[in-house]
């Protein structure tokens, strides 16, 4: 499964409409949870709800979702996940667990922000996950750039993965798999570390 995370960097080239980026629920199994305002309550999310600007989808324990982002591609989000559509924004936020996009191609390109940077993709299938002060990206197929917050950029091809850290981002070492890469993980002193 590929996990997608979205980054808040402006990339010359990769950028929505903000107003057009808005999700539909399009499956759901175990704990999942959607906010449509800051100032609303969580409920359980259904097959078909909309997520609007402003509106975020969680996942608990053994729990995941599939939206369908309006216009851009499909993202599952995997447990204990978080997915924001932030208002005003050119871009969808990561901001915990892990999900897997795959985005068509398309002009104007697709941004996902998570604590460590931002990812933009003008087509591809990759995945994104956050752990414990770094972001992971591994891409199937296509092509992606990271931007980290230190302002560094990488491209990451087809196979490839990066981990970013709020200090460097470096290529890993090992080539990404996406049906058994988001299963590469450790957990060491209750931190989640990538298996090298």
């Amino acid at each position: 499964m590929v996990v997608l995370m979205t980054f808040l960097v402006v990339l010359s080239g990769c950028g929505n409409d903000a107003a057009s980026l808005t999700a539909t629920v399009q499956a759901v199994s175990g704990k999942v949870e959607i906010r449509q305002t800051a100032a609303a309550a969580f409920k359980d999310a259904a097959v078909n709800d909309a997520v609007k600007a402003g509106g975020i989808v969680k996942t608990g324990e053994e729990s995941f979702a599939n939206l369908v982002i309006n216009g851009q591609g499909t993202v599952e989000i995997k447990s204990d996940s978080m997915f924001e559509l932030e208002p005003g924004k050119d871009y969808v936020a990561q901001n915990s667990g892990m999900a897997i996009y795959k985005i068509e191609k398309n002009k104007g390109g697709f941004k996902v922000k998570s604590p460590q940077g931002v990812t933009c993709v003008l087509g591809t299938r990759f995945m994104v996950r956050i752990l414990d002060n770094m972001t992971v990206v591994g891409v199937e197929e296509g092509k992606v750039s990271f931007t980290g917050n230190n302002g560094e950029t990488r491209t990451v091809e087809a196979k490839q993965k990066i981990i970013a850290d709020d200090k460097e981002i470096r290529l890993s070492p090992t080539p990404f798999d996406a049906a058994g890469d988001s299963f590469n993980y450790l957990k060491i002193d209750g931190k989640w570390v990538p298996k090298e």
